[in-house]
């Protein structure tokens, strides 16, 4: 048995990686830097560690952000655009709220409230540059630091060629030989839009659709090798009940990683065997949206794997678990409309991942675990932005356990008003659609089930651990 892949909802009205976009008017640099006093914040030994660690990685030349984030001369004009942004916690894109849920992620890019303040104190003192001598080192750029992780494979789509100005395209690429010879336990997996034109006529506004091509790209480990490929559909042939019906022939691969809008890598728990098969290759299912300009472009998927001969201690299945209602009701001219999901775990088990999906009107996710005891507890709520849809992986010693009978219910929230910029017209109700300004409902997450002799080992293993940690804290005391 395996969590169930739909919910049954409750209709309810009221209420490009690491950083990027900024979208707000930067204030000119002002001539030289003042001598920084020992309490002042300053760029060179407080502001910059802070950008090097999660912003540098898309705000460098070359990189996905329109300005680069490496100098003072760089930043300093950006000054309060920077305070602005991560004050509001949009930039860099992670969206976990910090007062409720679990708080330790992998690949957590987030800033904490003191580095915040730090931005903010620096910007309010005038931007000081401080002493270059207390820089760290600048940071040296390999091809493989637009990865969050070194990979051991790197597999390509086919090239495709979208229109400046179209409907939304669905479609199917030729598959993509992986070259493995023997199964590999994957670690991480990370997908990244790659444009194969000078792209500085796209629009750069955060609060827009326009900042990638890629929609969504279902990718399925065919284990038959390639063999059975489809080819790319375009113009009159993109009928979707056909296209549905043709995708249907590789559901069921092995492994399927679903990429979505500026999504971040995905970090597996260490003891969680996610199987890439040999001589498998990878099937491109795409939706696309038009960004204004006529773009070439192809998908990179980089893997991580296990050292060879891992045994993994729980075998997570090949696809994603899915919480999906098509039953939307957002009205017109809504701030905070609400819709609710719950579902029934058959088989205990860990969710090792949390990711919200919703479409333009997107506002807020939580998801919270009501367990056979009665007990109730909120595991995670995230803030959407729909040009940067995050996949949260759990750290290992928090990730949920959640034993059989324990009910996960999911919040979404919306704002269908012309103060959310990326609703096309707010005066319009609004429903579920598979067109990125139309709106979903939709939570997806790995879930990894147990035995019931493996769970009440983890259980055990959790509940010493925390009576460790409980003990270390008194004796400190």
């Amino acid at each position: 048995m395996r969590v169930s892949s739909r919910v049954r909802s409750v209709k309810a009205f009221g209420s490009v990686a690491a950083a990027a976009l900024l979208g707000v008017v930067g204030v000119p640099a002002v001539a030289g830097a003042q001598a920084a006093s020992s309490d002042q914040v300053t760029f060179s030994k407080h502001v910059l560690p802070i950008l090097q660690r999660s912003c540098q990685n898309c705000h460098r030349p070359g990189s996905l952000a329109p300005m680069p984030f490496i100098t003072y001369e760089d930043v300093r004009p950006w000054a309060r655009s920077i305070k602005a942004k991560t004050a509001q916690r949009e930039m860099p894109p992670w969206f976990i709220e910090k007062n409720v849920g679990i708080q330790k992620y992998k690949d957590d890019i987030s800033l904490s409230d003191a580095e915040i303040a730090a931005i903010g104190k620096w910007v309010d003192a005038g931007a000081p540059r401080g002493n270059p001598a207390d820089a760290p080192p600048a940071r040296v750029f390999k091809d493989a630091d637009k990865w969050s992780f070194e990979p051991d494979l790197i597999v390509t789509s086919p090239a495709h060629t979208l229109k400046a100005v179209a409907a939304d395209w669905y479609g199917l690429l030729d598959s993509s030989p992986t070259g493995l010879t023997e199964d590999r336990y994957i670690k991480a997996v990370e997908v990244k839009e790659v444009r194969l034109k000078d792209d500085s006529a796209v629009k750069r506004k955060a609060g827009d659709l326009s900042l990638f091509v890629v929609h969504h790209a279902v990718i399925t480990a065919n284990p038959r090798g390639g063999d059975d490929v489809i080819s790319t559909q375009t113009g009159a042939e993109q009928q979707l009940p056909q296209y549905r019906r043709q995708r249907a022939r590789y559901d069921g691969g092995n492994f399927m990683l679903t990429h979505e809008v500026g999504q971040n890598a995905t970090f597996y728990h260490d003891d969680i065997g996610v199987k890439l098969a040999a001589n498998s290759a990878l099937t491109w299912d795409l939706h696309l949206h038009s960004i204004g300009v006529e773009m070439p472009f192809k998908i990179e998927v980089a893997y991580k794997f296990h050292p060879k001969g891992y045994k993994p201690k729980y075998v997570a299945g090949g696809g994603l678990e899915s919480f999906l209602t098509f039953d939307l009701d957002i009205p017109q001219n809504d701030p905070n409309a609400k819709l609710e999901g719950i579902m029934r775990v058959a088989q205990p088990g860990m969710l090792a991942t949390f990711e919200p999906h919703l479409h333009s009107s997107g506002k807020r996710m939580c998801i919270d675990a009501i367990y056979p005891s009665g007990f109730a507890e909120t595991l995670s709520c995230a803030g959407y932005n729909h040009n940067w849809v995050k996949v949260y992986a759990y750290d290992d010693d928090v990730v949920p356990l959640l034993p059989v009978g324990t009910l996960l219910k999911v919040t979404a929230w919306y704002d269908n008003t012309d103060k959310n910029p990326r609703v096309v017209d707010p005066r319009n109700w609004k429903g579920y659609g598979n067109r990125s300004i139309d709106d979903m409902f939709l939570m997806l997450g790995r879930y990894v089930p147990m035995t019931d002799e493996q769970f009440k080992e983890a259980v055990a293993a959790r509940d010493a651990k925390q009576k460790a940690s409980r003990g270390r804290a008194t004796q400190q005391q």
